[in-house]
């Protein structure tokens, strides 16, 4: 378990960033080892709602074995609809992208209600920009953040380690399957795999 201590600090600092609360809507877009430890730990900060998009099935039901009310396939399920159906015909108070992609970057802002907070909680390519129309800013008053750093999370992630489900996002396979652990996880399979010397 400790090994997800510094993805679980990422997790943490978003959530913090987010001002995710009780009774907060929130849709993740990705649910890679982010995604997942971010709706655990939105969920423990109170996210009453939380829709999670991930394309990858074995994804999705881990998502929604560990909590998201709605899980969506992006590439054959209309998003945005089951984001309005969920919210009662409203945007989300937070979203959050942990997919990476920077039209899904880009799609977050769509998702977001009057007043809403995006976190950019990926790696984009350098350099890559998204663009943002100043009048769509202006008229839903959205607050777009970044994350990079997880400062002063480490207490706090160190005491939730015990109250988070970890153990389905871990797999462990010995030293000698290393390559196949490599190309498992580039193809969506598993969460994180630890290697055993």
């Amino acid at each position: 378990m400790a090994a997800l201590l510094e993805p679980v600090t990422v997790a943490v600092h978003t959530v913090d960033l987010a001002d995710i609360h009780p009774g907060c809507t929130v849709v993740i877009l990705g649910a890679g080892p982010i995604g997942i430890l971010v709706q655990e730990v939105a969920i423990k900060a109170g996210a009453a709602k939380v829709l999670v998009s991930e394309p990858v099935a074995s994804r999705r039901e881990m998502a929604k074995r560990l909590g998201a009310t709605v899980v969506v396939d992006p590439l054959n399920e209309d998003l945005e609809e089951a984001g309005k159906k969920l919210c009662n015909g409203r945007g989300f108070d937070r979203v959050i992208d942990a997919s990476g992609k920077l039209a899904v970057a880009k799609q977050a802002l769509s998702l977001a209600d009057y007043g809403a907070t995006v976190v950019w909680a990926a790696m984009y390519p350098t350099g890559a920009e998204v663009g943002v129309p100043p009048s769509y800013m202006y008229q839903k008053e959205l607050t777009i953040k970044g994350v990079f750093i997880s400062p002063y999370c480490f207490p706090r992630s160190v005491n939730l380690l015990s109250e988070l489900d970890l153990e389905p996002l871990i797999s462990i396979r010995p030293i000698e399957e290393i390559n196949e652990a490599f190309h498992d996880l580039m193809e969506g399979k598993g969460m994180k795999v630890l290697i055993k010397p």
